[in-house]
């Protein structure tokens, strides 16, 4: 038995009419280009930490200053992004980390004196690759783990280094 005509193309507009509907109720994720929180890891470093990524290339810095009667130290991490994707609550990341200690301990205790005689300094520069994810947690804010290879210590010793920070994205 032939349908008659009006029925098909009922249908056929009822299929475009959905179809129209369901794309138009798709509604663009908001990027949020800036990020402020606290990282830390062995290439990108430590402490405050602020991030931007205007489009697929970003940048991190992290710091993280300390001083006291007998201690400086201060590590100071700069990290270069490349975001491979994005969802609304995921994005996966190329990463290449830059990460500068200095530890100066002005008042070191010698034991067999018993006296604050000897200064201890320590510098070095590591540097890490790899890629890393971010997941949203709650609104606006960012739960981001990097993994990758490094060289630690002025390229002295190499192995695999992680890095963590939680972020409040605007």
């Amino acid at each position: 038995m032939k349908q008659p005509r009006t029925i098909k193309h009922f249908i056929l507009l009822s299929i475009s009419l959905l179809s129209i509907n369901v794309f138009a109720q798709k509604t663009e994720t908001i990027k949020h280009k800036h990020a402020l929180g606290a990282g830390a890891g062995f290439t990108t470093g430590y402490g405050l930490s602020y991030r931007y990524i205007p489009n697929k290339f970003g940048v991190q810095v992290n710091f993280a200053p300390y001083k006291s009667e007998s201690i400086t130290r201060f590590s100071t991490g700069l990290t270069f992004l490349y975001q491979l994707m994005e969802t609304d609550k995921t994005a996966l990341y190329l990463y290449q980390a830059n990460h500068y200690y200095s530890n100066s301990n002005s008042a070191a205790y010698n034991q067999v004196t018993g006296l604050y005689d000897k200064k201890e300094e320590e510098a070095y520069f590591n540097n890490g690759l790899g890629f890393g994810f971010e997941v949203i947690i709650v609104k606006n804010i960012g739960f981001n783990l990097m993994t990758g290879y490094a060289l630690y210590q002025n390229a002295k010793n190499y192995n695999v280094t992680g890095e963590a920070a939680l972020y409040f994205k605007f």
